[in-house]
């Protein structure tokens, strides 16, 4: 099913199995921001502009931005009804909370900046250090204080990453060029996570503490996950487990990621089309005419800031080069699940993990409650049913026994048609082949995403910097050609 071809009736069935899932009294304040978000909408009649962006996520938005700034009259076309991309922030009673993209840090250089830039402040999620934990491994449940367990995980996953006797060091000498040694990330790009765990021989104690680790970053299947993808995520925390932890899931921006879109968006004077899902980007005469529903827009040039499991739903005049077909075919994103549980019991600052495929791969304390604990779960099978309250506890119960489940709050990122699943986590032989061409630019039509990062690749940081790059990379081009 192509969205261009019918855009209408893929949001009828991703709304049908949507809107069960999310948190009571979250729609209105959703639709709130959106109005907010419009109120600068392209004026009526208005066709021409000197760059359009194609994706309200956060690569979009800077992009945008970065562009109108420099003077540029630019338009964004956004599919969905708000801003925000894969963030999306919703309320459980009291408490905010992250659907999608959440977690940030200040080794985060792009996202860093933006945060220091709008004044924003940090909050933080305590079952990054948890007090207790709990695995799963042979089919029961194993216990131990979270010191003990890190110490434990550390030594792990420090073997599964030490593929060079330094720590992986040589793999990625520069993080934020992961093909400067080509060479050796090819090996390694050849090979999948269950391929590195069946060479370094851990017991099964060990190997299931660990397992969930990489399967959670990969976010699916973990025989699908290139290990020279997470040898790169281990680069990005300086070849150190807890550093990576620290970077990854600890630290969320206290206005919520919709505050520092709703910032972005303010930050400048370009005009807003949401519920505009785009069918056709053409290039003819050196103009880029960008085709939706309601209008055919023209343009100088095109920043298309989707996400590249969607690229194969727009028709592209000239096509896409091969790198962005099969990495779009295939899929480059996680296919898993995300939600919030709130359970009766009060279980302190506490994690636990369970390998492939078991239904809950990590869990954690997101909240200390007077009414329970409210515990944010991922799961990396796709397996876990989050409409089923009783299929939810019953994973929940295979960690927390006895846990009685109060509510879920999710959202179905891989349903959803404009985002066709969650980050980005590369399949064997996607970074060597696929990572330079998801980059290159295709006339006039220049491209931006998370997905196709250099450092922080699947995180707001990584949009950030690929749209802060593309902006600069398209004033430059329009640039020049104004003076030839």
């Amino acid at each position: 099913m192509s969205i261009g071809d019918n855009p209408a009736g893929a949001r009828r069935r991703f709304l049908a199995g949507a809107g069960t899932t999310l948190a009571a009294g979250a729609i209105a304040p959703l639709i709130a921001r959106a109005d907010d978000s419009s109120r600068r909408s392209s004026p009526k009649g208005r066709t021409s502009y000197d760059v359009i962006v194609v994706g309200g996520g956060f690569a979009g938005l800077v992009a945008a931005r970065d562009c109108a700034q420099k003077g540029m009259k630019v338009l964004l076309l956004e599919a969905r009804t708000r801003i925000g991309g894969r963030t999306f922030v919703s309320q459980y009673h009291d408490h905010q909370v992250e659907l999608g993209g959440t977690w940030v840090h200040w080794a985060q250089p792009y996202v860093w900046g933006e945060i220091n830039r709008y004044g924003m402040k940090l909050a933080e999620t305590p079952g990054a250090s948890p007090e207790s934990f709990a695995w799963r491994t042979d089919d029961k449940i194993r216990t131990a204080d979270g010191q003990k367990a890190f110490a434990m995980l550390t030594e792990a996953m420090t073997k599964f990453c030490d593929v060079d006797g330094q720590l992986g060091r040589t793999v990625y000498p520069r993080a934020p060029e992961p093909l400067f040694n080509a060479e050796q990330v090819r090996k390694y790009d050849q090979m999948t996570l269950n391929d590195r765990l069946a060479q370094i021989n851990l017991n099964r104690d060990l190997a299931d503490l660990l397992a969930p680790q990489y399967t959670i970053n990969a976010h699916r299947d973990p025989g699908t996950g290139s290990l020279a993808e997470q040898l790169h995520w281990w680069a990005r925390g300086d070849f150190d487990i807890g550093l990576l932890f620290d970077r990854c899931g600890h630290y969320k921006i206290a206005e919520g990621t919709s505050g520092l879109a709703g910032a972005i968006r303010d930050d400048a004077d370009f005009d807003l089309n949401l519920g505009s899902p785009v069918k056709a980007i053409a290039q003819k005469g050196g103009k880029v005419s960008v085709v939706t529903d309601r209008a055919t827009y023209s343009c100088g040039a095109v920043i298309c800031a989707v996400p590249v499991n969607t690229l194969k739903n727009i028709r592209f005049e000239p096509g896409l080069n091969a790198a962005k077909r099969s990495a779009s075919a295939v899929g480059v994103a996680g296919t898993g699940n995300k939600c919030y549980v709130h359970i009766r019991q009060k279980v302190g600052v506490w994690m636990g993990t369970a390998p492939y495929p078991y239904p809950i791969t990590l869990a954690f304390t997101e909240q200390e409650r007077d009414d329970g604990t409210l515990i944010v779960c991922f799961d990396a099978a796709g397996a876990l049913d989050v409409n089923d309250q009783s299929a939810v506890q019953t994973a929940i119960r295979g960690l927390i026994p006895g846990a009685d489940v109060v509510s879920v709050i999710s959202y179905p990122w891989t349903a959803d048609p404009y985002s066709q699943g969650t980050w980005a986590f590369y399949r064997p032989g996607q970074l060597t082949h696929n990572l330079t061409g998801l980059r290159e630019r295709e006339g006039n039509v220049f491209f931006a995403s998370s997905d196709s990062a250099m450092l922080w690749r699947g995180f707001i940081d990584g949009a950030i910097e690929s749209g802060a790059r593309t902006a600069t990379q398209v004033f430059q081009t329009l640039n020049v050609r104004s003076k030839a």
